[in-house]
């Protein structure tokens, strides 16, 4: 399945999924702003709107829709160059991480359309970082693991959007359009 890159949490047991939530949540403002938009970004947490916008003016496109793969929260296509957020991941409050997980795999598309490295790394909690191993070693080709392991790395840091539109301007050139 080249170009695309699905989030593929369901696979974790229920109660895994849930603690996953909580460990990674813990930076999410306790009441995020929802104001609407009509490209409906305004319905991700307001922390990412910067970047959502961010993105958006790279020419990446942004659909709260659910994924064209059955079971996925988020999926990023480099061919068409879209991020699909699943609605549903705002009720379970993943939305932020679903969506910083995709923007990762939209700039490690930059700037050839075929997905490489950013070269990021950064502290994770053990547990968590146990459970991304076991998560990439079951549901990933060999290939993907390294942009996986940065996508789950990144969703789960606090400074990920400023670390993000860092990298954004740095790897991907502005849409002409």
């Amino acid at each position: 399945m080249r170009g695309r890159v699905p989030l593929l949490l369901p696979v974790l047991p229920q109660a895994l999924a849930w603690a996953w939530a909580g460990l990674v949540t813990a930076q999410v403002a306790a009441s995020p702003s929802w104001a609407g938009s009509q490209d409906r970004q305004g319905q991700l947490p307001a922390q990412v709107h910067p970047l959502a916008r961010a993105l958006q003016a790279y020419g990446f496109q942004i659909r709260l829709a659910p994924p064209p793969k059955r079971g996925a929260y988020g999926l990023f296509d480099s061919k068409s160059r879209t991020l699909w957020i699943a609605p549903v991941t705002i009720p379970l409050g993943i939305a932020r991480q679903t969506f910083l997980h995709e923007a990762v795999h939209a700039i490690q598309s930059c700037p050839s359309g075929q997905l490489t490295p950013l070269g990021v790394s950064g502290p994770l909690n053990p547990v968590v970082e146990r459970e991304i191993s076991a998560i990439l070693l079951r549901n990933y080709h060999h290939t993907n693991r390294l942009l996986e392991r940065e996508a789950f790395l990144m969703q789960a840091q606090p400074d990920a959007v400023p670390r993000l539109q860092t990298l954004l301007k740095q790897r991907c050139r502005k849409s002409s359009r």
